[in-house]
């Protein structure tokens, strides 16, 4: 054996290993040193910590203030079916030249509406990232899983919100159906919750078996619809603009009041700062023959710029002899929204 690895003992009962000059027990005291100092500054730092409990929000306090100014946008946009609501949204996407270059558009597409869309009209952007909230059933007489597909929406929103937590761009989020959103959260209520029905046909029978007996009840529902507000506004914290798009729904059908008002949860309307309501009209000829029809935005909730509010602004005109026109609706990439 060679000499350089040869191991002596030494008088302290220690072995020294030749060539590094260094016996156990030394290493070991050096150890026992390292733990020692460990220990003690251990106990300054939780001093320190028990001197201001509040070391950690001063930390936050002081992050957001270095944080870059930015605009919260949370907005809600509903109109009957064909009234530009996506078109308007993904419009924004293409034009809003502050972006980053790689941020992705989020989009829950639960009608397609979006997809179908982006696909006709917006085939060079690669950053449009849609969804399939829908989970499907297997062995069913229905087509959805409504269970699933509320975990799925869920776990989508949360993988979405950990992206833009990581640092990864994220534009924005479009909820497009949140009508079919309201739906999943009923026949969940009373499918899941309540053990009113086994699926979502037996869920349909509202005034029947599925019959929910007290109106408290309902804020199951509710607290479940409300799952998805959280997440958004959450996102909106972060930067990313959310956008819920929802159809018309009818109020007081045969009644002397007979209304239209956005198919959401009612509670909706609070949690949003800005309502976008879309709209078109035909024009007419001195013979009544189609001349064109427009499409408007109104500016039914204005939050963010009061000056804004009850405002209509034509977005696009088509004509039976003619070309289309797009307008767009500049309020929402010139920042006055």
């Amino acid at each position: 054996m060679s000499r350089l690895w040869k191991h002596k003992s030494n008088r302290k009962g220690g072995i020294n290993m030749s060539g590094f000059g260094t016996t156990v027990t030394e290493i070991k005291k050096e150890e026992k040193e390292a733990k020692a100092k460990a220990k003690v500054q251990a106990k300054a730092t939780a001093a320190v910590s028990n001197d201001d409990p509040f070391a950690h929000l001063r930390a936050e306090q002081t992050m957001m203030e270095k944080a870059k100014a930015q605009r919260y946008d949370f907005i809600g946009v509903a109109g009957f079916d064909g009234t530009c609501k996506s078109g308007i949204m993904l419009d924004w996407f293409a034009k809003d030249t502050t972006k980053d270059p790689n941020a992705k558009l989020h989009v829950l597409d639960f009608d397609m509406g979006v997809a179908m869309l982006a696909s006709a009209l917006h085939t060079e952007e690669d950053n449009i990232v849609s969804w399939n909230p829908w989970a499907m059933a297997v062995n069913d007489r229905t087509a959805y899983n409504y269970p699933a597909t509320h975990q799925r929406v869920m776990d989508i929103m949360k993988y979405i919100h950990d992206q833009a937590t990581k640092g990864n761009p994220v534009w924005g989020v479009i909820i497009s159906g949140v009508d079919s959103w309201l739906e999943i959260c009923a026949n969940n209520m009373r499918i899941v919750d309540l053990g009113l029905s086994n699926d979502a046909i037996e869920a349909a029978d509202g005034s029947g078996s599925a019959k929910v007996e007290k109106q408290a009840t309902w804020a199951i529902r509710n607290t479940r619809f409300h799952q998805l507000t959280a997440l958004s506004r959450d996102l909106v914290r972060l930067g990313v603009k959310v956008i819920w798009e929802t159809h018309m729904a009818t109020k007081d059908f045969y009644g002397p009041n007979k209304r239209f008002v956005p198919d959401w949860e009612k509670r909706t309307n609070n949690y949003l700062p800005t309502i976008l309501l879309t709209e078109k009209e035909e024009e007419l000829d001195e013979d009544g023959e189609l001349v064109a029809i427009h499409y408007y935005v109104k500016f039914s909730k204005a939050k963010m710029n009061p000056e804004l509010q009850d405002k209509r602004r034509k977005v696009f005109t088509t004509r039976p002899e003619g070309e289309p026109e797009w307008f767009g609706l500049p309020e929402l990439y010139d920042g006055s929204l």
